[in-house]
């Protein structure tokens, strides 16, 4: 059988997988190109499927979902962001974007003034502070939470 026609038996499965999936920077002919790929490499490990298109689709299937699962694996990963892309049209991703969310340099000011303000609490607030840190109960917690809140008057359109 021609590769060309074994590629046709099995391409639909790659279009389910393109509307499944988001990969970024693949279009139409890479999903083509990938899927044809995958077909070669199963077809060189296992030419059986040449006859048995049961087993040709059950091997595709499998193989081109996990080529692709790999791949969205190596997309997120936070070892890779250096593969994304460099600039990407808002639109596309605005419903990926926290709207509330700290900046590094804030969030090292912010421990910073947390230690300072610790470092002048008396033993006793202390206690209500490390209460009100760990969301237990003490008496004094909403004293400490409104000093708190006094005290970081800065941030508080970070936070």
């Amino acid at each position: 059988m021609e590769f060309n026609k074994m590629y046709q038996k099995v391409k639909f499965i790659v279009r389910k997988c393109e509307k499944e999936y988001y990969i970024q920077l693949w279009e139409k002919d890479d999903w083509e190109q990938e899927g044809q790929l995958t077909l070669f490499e199963l077809y060189q490990k296992n030419p059986e499927i040449e006859t048995n298109e049961e087993m040709l689709y059950t091997y595709f299937k499998t193989k081109f979902r996990n080529h692709v699962k790999d791949k969205l694996r190596q997309q997120e990963s936070d070892k890779r962001k250096l593969n994304k892309l460099p600039y990407v049209e808002i639109g596309e991703i605005s419903h990926r974007i926290s709207s509330r969310q700290m900046y590094l340099d804030e969030l090292v000011v912010l421990k910073d003034t947390l230690k300072k303000f610790k470092e002048k609490l008396k033993p006793e607030e202390k206690l209500q502070y490390e209460a009100l840190m760990s969301n237990k109960r003490c008496l004094g917690k909403s004293k400490m939470k409104k000093k708190l809140e006094t005290y970081l008057k800065d941030f508080k359109d970070s936070i």
